[in-house]
């Protein structure tokens, strides 16, 4: 007989290759087709292959019955508490757009629209099905970093987009770090709801102040100097912060186990 946890892994990991075709190369079917910068896929329009992929993954879930993802409200209401330290990050964000000033009111709306459907979907599928999945086979530490690296590793194919691989390398390195950040928040508040809403306004951050830039960007040569180490030594703060709140994480935590309570 199957073991129900391994059967349910293989189902996630089936999942995650189906949402990983439909994020990435769904992208290039609802384009033209060109490289370009991140920037511009989120700020002309709305990005149906995260549609797609935010539907894979609604499908499976209701199929599979996976109803630990942690779609609840944070328990104690309280553990919000933690986000103070990430919530500084936003505040720059928001700081820096209005002194380099904010792009047109349509480019906005795109640029939330699609950041709202990167949290939802990148969060649904690796702190959500990913992760619990990981967890039902493997102790907590080994499920954080698994689900960490696969986030990190993720976003060196978007060079198939952008077409700059010393730049997708730098972001994958962050994206690791900032996955740490997201499953911190998640185990400490137990609702996924928090790294979704997080991670959003995160990107929605980003994005704005890159496209309110008064003249167009030019393309950063991340091979020279120090360059390629600023986007990491721009998450580093956060990640410790993520690694603090996870200081009492113990191997032993099992699938049913409260998250909130682990920490």
């Amino acid at each position: 007989m199957t073991n129900p946890s391994f059967k349910r892994l293989t189902m996630v990991l089936i999942t995650y290759v189906g949402w990983l075709l439909l994020t990435l190369f769904g992208m290039r079917w609802a384009s033209d087709g060109s490289k370009k910068p991140l920037v511009d896929t989120v700020t002309h329009g709305i990005s149906w292959n995260l549609v797609m992929a935010v539907g894979l993954l609604a499908l499976t879930t209701v199929w599979m019955r996976w109803h630990d993802l942690k779609f609840v409200v944070p328990r104690p209401v309280s553990s919000l508490k933690v986000l103070w330290f990430p919530a500084v990050y936003l505040l720059l964000f928001g700081l820096l757009a209005a002194v380099t000033g904010f792009p047109p009111g349509q480019t906005v709306l795109f640029v939330l629209l699609n950041t709202l459907l990167v949290g939802l979907s990148e969060e649904w599928m690796f702190r959500g099905a990913l992760f619990q999945g990981l967890r039902s086979v493997l102790p907590m530490w080994p499920s954080i970093l698994l689900t960490s690296l696969l986030f990190g590793g993720v976003h060196i194919l978007n060079v198939f987009t952008t077409g700059q691989l010393g730049e997708t390398v730098v972001q994958s390195v962050a994206a690791f770090m900032t996955g740490l950040v997201m499953i911190a928040l998640l185990i400490r508040t137990g609702s996924l709801w928090v790294p979704i809403v997080y991670h959003a306004l995160w990107d929605l951050g980003t994005f704005v102040v890159s496209a309110g830039a008064s003249k167009p960007t030019q393309a950063v040569d991340f091979s020279q100097g120090w360059t390629w180490a600023l986007p990491i030594l721009l998450v580093l703060p956060n990640c410790v912060y993520g690694l603090f709140l996870l200081r009492k994480v113990r191997n032993g935590t099992t699938l049913t186990t409260d998250l909130a309570n682990t920490a």
